[in-house]
């Protein structure tokens, strides 16, 4: 939704809502943002699809609401068409590897207390009720059919000869591990850091964007605590009373790589990231 006509549905659909200021962020996978006075996010979903499941997001998070430590979006604002929603704004900091590098001990260790409290609420919600709000529950062998395909088709080609054989060993590997059975539940699907917000005043983590719920593997939520390295997540698994089993911590780092080869297929196929920085994660998460 462009910025004019989406402030306009904003004024036309809540009369009562006032603002003097606002920020425009176009760029997002999934949505247009657009936040108010630096006080509300409203947020449009750009595909059908995520249209369509913005009703179940809302009234799933109201559910999660009473049943977790963390600040998450509390939905007040909701379009009749249900084409956007709006929440007041959640405070902290985006949580990327150099903000959690300038952190202390005692607040990574207070993150680290959050985050399993919060995983292990939510990954212990039954996924009959998980059901009841709309979450999906994608087949993962597809998925990787796919990444697969893509990956072949875009990347390879656009890779130095040394590192090809290095893709395909690692897409054989998640072939085998696909073929295992993992613990699932209800997961919150995206866990990165520009997902996790850090309140140093108040102490307090805060958890945004549920778009990509899903029912699947928990070690999922684990993958991108990687970015903040091994001792780090190994706390949070330590801290964490979900299910898990003795392969959650290798599945996770298998998963955190193959977010880098998503990004240089995504990059590919239109989405707002570049090849370069999908290249870059490869190299990092790759390293012997």
């Amino acid at each position: 939704m462009e910025e004019g006509p989406f402030l306009r549905r904003i004024q036309a659909e809540f009369p009562d809502l006032r603002w003097t200021s606002h920020r425009y962020l176009p760029h997002g996978w999934d949505h247009a943002v657009v936040i108010l006075d630096e006080a509300i996010v409203v947020r449009a979903p750009r595909a059908q699809a995520y249209r369509d499941a913005l009703a179940d997001e809302v009234r799933l998070l109201r559910y999660l609401q009473p049943r977790v430590d963390v600040g998450i979006p509390d939905y007040t604002y909701q379009s009749a068409d249900g084409s956007f929603a709006g929440y007041p704004l959640l405070s902290g900091r985006e949580l990327d590897v150099d903000s959690f590098r300038e952190l202390s001990d005692n607040q990574r260790g207070r993150i680290a207390d959050q985050l399993a409290a919060f995983l292990s609420a939510v990954h212990e919600i039954p996924r009959s009720i998980a059901r009841k709000f709309g979450v999906s529950e994608p087949d993962p062998r597809k998925d990787l059919d796919d990444l697969r395909r893509d990956t072949e088709a875009l990347v390879l080609p656009r890779l130095a000869p040394h590192e090809v054989p290095v893709v395909q060993a690692f897409l054989t590997e998640m072939a085998a591990e696909s073929r295992t059975v993992h613990p699932k539940t209800l997961i919150h699907g995206d866990l990165s850091g520009e997902h996790i917000l850090w309140d140093a005043e108040t102490q307090q983590v805060n958890i945004i964007d549920f778009s990509d719920r899903s029912i699947g593997d928990v070690a999922l939520d684990f993958a991108y605590l990687h970015a903040y390295g091994s001792e780090f997540i190994e706390q949070v698994l330590e801290r964490y009373r979900g299910p898990k089993d003795e392969g959650t911590l290798r599945r996770a780092r298998l998963y955190f790589r193959r977010g880098a080869l998503e990004t240089m297929v995504h990059s590919l196929q239109g989405y707002p990231c570049t090849f370069e920085e999908g290249h870059a994660e490869f190299l990092a998460r790759f390293a012997p």
